[in-house]
């Protein structure tokens, strides 16, 4: 497998200015790089820069513009309801996300629904983002727009999407709690990332179009397929466990207000997410702040030194890994394998940009 590394800078760089010369303002494009970049640096490349050529795809078939512009439908603490009308997703979420955390902070909790954005990235960033406000945060999202993925425990075919969950717990003064999954044993975007390396992808990750396990990331995308080949699933992860849970974020994310469903057929394959999220203000439950730190910092102590089966793998809490890979790859640059990086450098050029000049 081939592959470069980029420094991230550049990286930030690159997709502001593809964006702006994509017709977006500048802010919703440094909301975009930062978000996306961040996505590479944590490990998630799933989630990062690879996801451009997508989103540049949409936009020219017309499913994507930057004239989309989102428009509230309630706003009475505590609740947050906003159309997003396929904006773009990062900077649609994370204001959505910040207008929740302001009414949170205010009140005490906030629930948003933000429904019919486009693609909005990687859920955990916006568990940070409220965490960053000192805000316990709990989100679900469904993934329509395009066909099922991830089938039923028990099924041959696909019936959910991806539909991750998010966590996020403050800890004063200290680095957050962020935990972020998708309900099937892995994301779309890291078989995207297999298919793009030419790897295969581990055992009991994926069924063919027959139902059959493969370890072939080809049978989860339409392109990539046979003639005549019909398209397989990931598995749920957890069993039934993970297919309940995706079945209660389409309903919670989309399902409740008529957003659009993955069971709904578009005319033309886009990415669109609806978000559902709950901001709680942790000093409503204990005002001591103090005490909340030592309370959590405690606990977590006790598990990390639960012995570990591998030495030289400490057990670790949610969002250490990624914050040990935002350092190393800060310091050492972004990998992106050849393919992706062809995919940008041609999403680049159709709107006049050199992308190897980054």
């Amino acid at each position: 497998m081939d592959y470069r590394t980029h420094r991230p800078e550049s990286l930030r760089r690159l997709v502001r200015e593809m964006i702006i010369a994509a017709g977006w303002p500048v802010a919703a494009a440094a909301e975009t790089a930062d978000h996306l970049v961040l996505a590479n640096l944590s490990g998630h490349d799933s989630h990062g820069v690879g996801m451009l050529p997508l989103y540049f795809q949409s936009l020219a078939d017309g499913n994507l513009s930057p004239q989309s512009q989102p428009t509230t439908r309630l706003e009475v603490a505590p609740f947050l309801i906003i159309d997003a009308a396929v904006a773009l997703g990062q900077p649609t979420a994370r204001s959505a996300v910040d207008r929740a955390s302001a009414m949170a902070k205010t009140s005490g909790v906030a629930i948003v629904n933000l429904l019919d954005a486009h693609h909005i990235g990687r859920i955990g960033h916006y568990a940070e983002a409220a965490a960053a406000q000192g805000l316990i945060s709990l989100f679900w999202v469904n993934v329509a727009g395009r066909p099922p993925i991830v089938a039923p425990h028990g099924a041959k075919e696909a019936r959910f999407g991806t539909n991750p969950h998010a966590i996020g717990i403050p800890v004063p003064g200290g680095e957050p709690i962020i935990l972020d999954f998708a309900t099937s044993r892995m994301a779309h975007g890291k078989a995207r990332v297999a298919l793009n390396k030419g790897v295969p992808v581990p055992p009991g990750f994926i069924i063919d179009g027959e139902g059959r396990p493969t370890t072939e990331p080809r049978h989860v995308f339409p392109h990539a397929l046979a003639e005549g080949e019909a398209l397989g699933a990931l598995l749920p992860f957890g069993d039934h466990k993970g297919a309940g849970l995706s079945l209660i974020a389409e309903l919670l994310s989309a399902g409740l207000m008529g957003a659009a469903r993955i069971d709904q057929k578009p005319a033309k394959s886009w990415i669109i997410n609806s978000l559902f999220g709950i901001l709680i203000d942790p000093a409503r439950l204990e005002p001591d702040e103090a005490l909340r730190r030592e309370r959590i910092e405690s606990y977590l102590a006790f598990v990390r030194a639960a012995k570990p089966q591998d030495e030289s793998q400490p057990v670790l809490t949610p969002g250490e890994s990624e914050r040990a890979t935002r350092i190393a790859r800060e310091r050492d640059g972004i990998p992106l394998d050849d393919e992706t990086w062809s995919q940008i450098v041609a999403a680049a050029a159709a709107h006049g940009i050199d992308a190897e000049r980054y």
